[in-house]
């Protein structure tokens, strides 16, 4: 049975004519999503569905949730019969069979901001709708250009309240020798030969050792190298630990590769080596941590490595990662805000020459390694003094309180839910407006001996700058000074004595 944001999906999916894009993250239950998306459109519409993926396990996934009626195109394969009801193929062995395949009504395509699906002939197509699903839909050239309409019935805080998704602690140990390295950029990441030579390195091998020993020893580990090179080094050095470790790759055998991989499944305590292989279509709920052992520029990449972790298993409250690549000050924290809309219309830009990596606001604790926002006076993890950081905050006892309670409890503005209901029920622009400025009143009142007008209305703006993205507003002096009155009349409605509660 569909989990209500999967139900949400596969209904606002049937109601768009033209090309879609769906947006799940990691974990969330993508394949089943859309593998019911394919028996809803065949039941309705008698019409033939075509799923595409890009791992051989999602292949087999795909193929069994469909059942007797699926035709699994596979490599050798010659005659591809035009009486089944769905097909399942990758990429690439189903672009060299093109002039053999039957007429689909719906085609799906799986890990969608992966540029190989360009090559397939569906796009001009008025019959055949098609449908890309990722969790990272950002592409340098816009993927908008391909999928007319993007959806988004969910995200990563969603999962993680309502108990879908688990959520991790972060630990970086190399903060300091990886911020030195100054590593070119070639075809959008990191030059994967320098570093190969860094990461490779004495000291980067047994800083991943200890790390291990530190932090996650005993935890079913998978560990993200740089390259086959590298990663052969880290398996070697493991494994003089007497370590229960195991190694793939994509030049890793067939039957090697399984061996490895249900090995690894069935022990408790493993460590898997890989580079290239576990990113997406992966699933194996029972793993406790993540090492990133290496840099990367790619947002789809990091949140696909730490995703593989984030699974709910027996006895698991929580899962780990060591970052030793400063990744985490990169792109953020696993549940963060990532502005997808923004990427799908817009696409990547590509990095000049000279551009300077933007950094979020976290440090690391030089006691225990926790990365954590830089205003905390105190490490979350082991109470670490960051006297610096004190003498700066002395003065601002009401802010440190109120950032204590965003970061326990921090103000969720349901937007994506606001925007569905928008279209379900007609709702005007400007009333999803009101709708935002009434939920950050709500906040305001339950939290009023802490909460600032001045923080509400920080959070109306950037509200705002996502409602005018949404409904093709001008961002300007007119709509911010408009929501901003917005929210002093809400605010006298619930306060008309002026309570002195209310901060000012």
């Amino acid at each position: 049975m569909l989990r209500n944001y999967q139900n949400n999906a596969v209904d606002q999916i049937e109601k768009i004519n033209g090309n879609v894009m769906l947006q799940m993250p990691t974990g969330s239950g993508k394949t089943f999503t859309f593998c019911e998306l394919a028996k809803r459109h065949f039941a309705e519409n008698i019409q033939k569905v075509l799923i595409v993926v890009h791992r051989q396990e999602l292949l087999q996934q795909a193929f069994l949730s469909l059942g007797e009626r699926c035709f699994k195109i596979e490599k050798g394969i010659k005659v591809i019969p035009h009486d089944y009801d769905f097909y399942v193929a990758m990429v690439e062995t189903l672009n060299r069979r093109i002039d053999k395949l039957p007429n689909f009504g719906l085609v799906i395509i799986d890990e969608a901001h992966i540029g190989n699906f360009r090559k397939l002939p569906f796009f001009d197509k008025v019959e055949t709708k098609v449908v890309g699903v990722s969790a990272t839909p950002v592409a340098e050239k816009p993927l908008a250009e391909y999928f007319h309409n993007l959806i988004m019935p969910t995200n990563i805080p969603y999962l993680i309240e309502n108990k879908y998704l688990l959520n991790c602690e972060v630990y970086g140990f190399a903060s300091d020798l990886v911020s030195k390295q100054k590593f070119k950029i070639k075809g959008g990441d990191f030059d994967e030969k320098q570093m190969e030579d860094f990461y490779s390195s004495e000291k980067m091998v047994k800083n991943v050792i200890n790390a291990y020993w530190e932090k996650i020893a005993g935890k079913k580990t998978i560990i993200f190298n740089v390259n086959v090179n590298h990663n052969l080094a880290v398996f070697e050095a493991f494994k003089n630990e007497g370590l229960n470790v195991y190694l793939i790759t994509g030049e890793t055998p067939t039957a090697e590769r399984k061996k490895a991989i249900q090995d690894f499944k069935e022990s408790s305590d493993g460590i898997m080596c890989n580079v290239g292989v576990l990113t997406t279509g992966y699933d194996e709920p029972t793993v406790q941590a993540i090492v990133l052992n290496r840099a990367t520029k790619s947002l789809p990449l990091y949140l696909q490595m730490i995703g593989r972790g984030s699974r709910l298993s027996e006895n698991k409250e929580k899962f780990f990662v060591i970052d030793l690549g400063k990744n985490t000050t990169r792109h953020g924290f696993y549940d963060d805000f990532f502005d997808w809309e923004t990427m799908f219309y817009k696409g990547s830009k590509k990095e000049k020459k000279g551009d300077k990596e933007s950094a979020s606001p976290i440090k690391e604790c030089p006691s225990c390694g926790f990365l954590q926002h830089t205003r905390k006076i105190v490490c979350e993890n082991c109470s670490h003094d960051f006297e610096e950081e004190r003498q700066k905050q002395q003065q601002e006892e009401k802010e440190q309180k109120l950032f204590l309670l965003i970061k326990e409890k921090p103000i969720n503005i349901p937007t994506d839910r606001l925007y569905q209901l928008a279209e379900e029920r007609l709702w005007k622009p400007y009333a999803v407006l009101h709708k935002i400025a009434e939920h950050i009143t709500n906040y305001q009142d339950k939290y009023k001996t802490i909460v600032t007008n001045e923080y509400s209305n920080s959070i109306a703006i950037e509200e705002l700058e996502k409602w005018c993205k949404k409904y093709d507003k001008q961002n300007n002096k007119w709509h911010k000074e408009f929501i901003i009155n917005l929210l002093d009349e809400k605010r006298r409605i619930k306060n008309p004595a002026g309570n002195s509660n209310v901060v000012q």
